[in-house]
């Protein structure tokens, strides 16, 4: 018997499956693209992920053939939107993560409905990349409602690619604006004051249950063990998060993908009014019954992309890249609001800056000052957890832009804490897979598996020549967006 963890991204779908010692038996990946029919909007052709999850899956399958795959689970990225007909047929295009059409209904929502309420009730911040606006976007703009039965994310497209049923997981559910986080049901005030009813949305289900059995057809097509099943996962962050070894609170995660996204638990919400005015929603985690928060940069690894593409197209390899840049800090300084801005501010209006230049200023300086500041934009996070007892000791980092040494010395110099490289860098399909596997097993050995197949490759550890240049460097940062928030909104 094998367990299979899938990890759809925005731009790669990925697959891994493993023995039931965790031996990793297979994997698959294969690439998503994004389009962007007008300015400000990104979409995913629905149709297309579901074969891509279709993809990854059968090729995992055939090189596992020896050992079936009986067990399925996933992570799949947040903020995606889409919607089924009556015969789990996707209707229109996944509204991605960065999408910012939705911004008008976010404005509405926030008058008619309130901030602070919407906080109280689903933990989470008001936000054009989350669910809520986007399907009053849909039911607004959309030439296909008339044809949408019900509105998913794309954790449910996976599901009905597969034949099964869509249920959401509770995990996916607590980043849409619409449960209800003490209660973990559907919230029956914001569901009525947004006019979407209860029937449009799919029944919720834990992280870790089996949602259904996949269809005999599907799984002689893509190979699987016939009634293999079809385990509820969660969000990608918590996934991955869980994947990594985060169980308890106390500790943190730090994925370095297209995003960045630092993940840290609670025993119960934390609707504070200082993290609200900062952004900080509260989501349910895949295990233990605990509520995790989030700090993220939406342009992480696009951002890197991006200055490769412009400065270092000569380079083979991001590692090469990341080999040019100066070991001390840079005066150049950028605002890595490319995609918008993540945490703290969540600003979907607000652009990208390089501030710094002269004409005496190298492509290695910006491509330093951009690493520098996407942790100073970190570190404004980490200082608004701290004022609220929200500490850490190390940070435990993975994912493609954890495999540079320089890249992470520069986050422990700028974070003022340990940074500890992973040696799994498919934290996501690990994650998944466990979920699987406890699903399978109640009694399955978590701790002791995560304990075996995790392990710290290197440590960083802050550096004190760099301190004093960092602390000035920083407060410049700080007034960057405020100085200029009105100009990078106009543009």
């Amino acid at each position: 018997m094998s367990y299979l963890g899938i990890d759809v991204g925005t731009s790669r779908t990925k697959a891994v499956a493993y023995d039931e010692t965790f031996r990793v038996l297979a994997e698959s990946s294969t690439t998503l693209e994004r389009q962007s029919p007008r300015a400000g909007w990104y979409e995913i052709d629905a149709t297309a992920l579901g074969q891509a999850v279709r993809r990854v899956i059968g090729d995992c399958a055939r090189q596992c053939a020896n050992d079936p795959v009986r067990w399925i689970s996933y992570s799949v990225f947040g903020g995606g939107i889409s919607a089924l007909d009556s015969r789990l047929r996707p209707v229109c295009p996944v509204i991605s993560t960065t999408d910012g059409r939705a911004q008008p209904q976010t404005e509405d929502w926030q008058a008619r409905f309130g901030r602070q309420r919407t906080y109280q009730i689903a933990g989470t911040t008001t936000h054009p990349s989350l669910m809520l606006p986007k399907v009053l976007w849909l039911m607004a703009h959309s030439d296909s409602v008339k044809h949408m039965d019900c509105f998913v994310t794309a954790a449910e497209l996976l599901q009905a690619a597969l034949g099964v049923p869509p249920k959401m997981d509770l995990a996916t559910a607590s980043t849409t604006m619409m449960l209800d986080i003490s209660r973990r049901q559907w919230s029956e005030d914001i569901l009525a004051a947004a006019g979407i009813p209860r029937e449009r949305l799919p029944s919720l289900i834990p992280s870790g249950e089996v949602i259904g059995t996949i269809p005999a057809a599907v799984c002689d097509e893509l190979g699987l063990a016939r009634d293999c099943a079809l385990v509820a996962g969660g969000h990608d962050q918590q996934v991955c998060a869980f994947g990594a070894g985060l169980l308890e609170p106390g500790s943190a995660t730090d994925s370095l993908g297209t995003v960045e996204c630092i993940t840290t638990l609670f025993a119960e919400p934390l609707l504070r009014d200082d993290l609200l005015e900062n952004n900080f929603s509260n989501l349910l985690h895949v295990h233990g019954g605990l509520v995790a928060t989030l700090a993220y940069n939406f342009s992480s690894g696009d951002l890197f992309r991006w200055i490769r593409s412009a400065l270092f197209s000569q380079e083979s390899s991001f590692e090469a890249m990341f080999a040019r840049m100066p070991d001390r800090p840079s005066r150049v300084l950028a605002l890595p609001h490319f995609a918008g801005s993540g945490t703290p501010h969540l600003d979907s209006r607000s652009k990208g800056m390089l501030v710094g230049l002269t004409f005496q200023t190298t492509a290695e300086e910006i491509l330093r000052g951009v690493a520098d500041s996407m942790n100073y934009e970190m570190r404004l996070n980490l200082d608004i957890w701290r004022r609220n007892q929200i500490v850490f000791d190390s940070l435990r980092a993975y994912g493609r832009g954890a495999s540079s040494d320089a890249v992470l010395q520069i986050k422990a110099d700028i974070l003022g804490i340990e940074v500890q490289r992973l040696n799994v860098t498919e934290t996501g399909c690990f994650g998944a897979a466990l979920l699987a596997a406890r699903a399978a097993d109640p009694q399955f050995p978590l701790a002791e598996t995560l304990q075996r197949v995790i392990r710290v490759e290197r440590s960083f550890l802050p550096r004190r020549e760099f301190a004093d240049d960092h602390e000035q460097l920083y407060r410049l940062y700080q007034q960057l967006y405020p100085r200029m928030t009105e100009v990078l909104r106009a543009l």
